[in-house]
């Protein structure tokens, strides 16, 4: 099962799914608010914290009668993910995250990377200027060497409503599920950017340090998207496990 980030679809995974392919059945999907059904598959009454994610994903997982499956996850999809395997472990074997965050504010005795203004500032520029605030946020998160991805970034993010990204960016970006991680049972494994300006290494390590069975593997790449951008060096830190598959 493969989970994006916000502000991406399910082709994100297009230069994975050659490798993964080979040792999988394969299931991708679109969180609500993104891909081609962003309008119809998003309830702003529903949708109004990361926990409404994994609802949708443990309903998917049902609905297609999946009975055990590892998960690969970008961003915050890793929550979802582990707050999913909170409540159904039995579902998941591994569960593969690339620049997961459990918080993005910084707090005492921890680094998530973010000021509480820094997100005031944030939420203001994409309510008074959203294609402004698109097309200035990509670079900064992607990684201006990669012009290419840089455009299709910002171009997934205003294919999303404006009201839709900005509720989203808020729960995502004001969440703490630091509290779960001592209760995930399901092994894990942390894919961290070296430079991430969205996720400070500090977080891969924090949650190396909490999550029960954790490995934490640093990519040496610029950019929260190393999917796209450094896809084999993605895959370098997935092989050891494709290969038992």
């Amino acid at each position: 099962m493969l989970s994006h980030g916000f502000g991406t679809d399910h082709r994100s995974w297009r230069l994975l799914l050659p490798d993964l392919l080979n040792h999988y059945d394969v299931a991708v999907y679109d969180l609500a608010g993104a891909g081609p059904n962003r309008v119809e598959n998003f309830d702003p009454e529903r949708h109004t914290s990361i926990s409404s994610y994994a609802d949708d994903l443990l309903a998917l997982i049902d609905e297609q009668g999946v009975k055990k499956c590892d998960i690969l996850t970008h961003s915050v999809s890793g929550m979802v993910a582990l707050i999913a395997a909170q409540r159904r472990p039995d579902l998941f074997t591994h569960i593969f995250m690339i620049a997961p965050s459990p918080r993005y504010l910084n707090d005492d005795g921890y680094h998530g990377g973010f000021e509480q203004n820094d997100l005031s500032g944030l939420f203001a520029a994409m309510e008074g200027s959203y294609k402004n605030w698109a097309n200035g946020f990509a670079p900064m998160i992607v990684g201006d060497e990669f012009p290419d991805f840089v455009l299709e970034f910002a171009a997934g993010l205003l294919e999303m409503p404006m009201p839709v990204a900005l509720q989203t960016a808020k729960f995502i970006f004001e969440s703490d599920y630091r509290s779960i991680l001592p209760d995930i049972t399901v092994p894990t494994v942390i894919m961290q950017p070296r430079n991430d300006l969205a996720v400070p290494v500090a977080v891969g390590e924090y949650l190396q340090a909490h999550l029960p069975h954790a490995e934490l593997h640093i990519i040496e790449s610029r950019g929260h998207l190393p999917h796209l951008t450094v896809p084999q060096q993605v895959l370098h830190c997935l092989r050891p496990y494709l290969e038992n598959k």
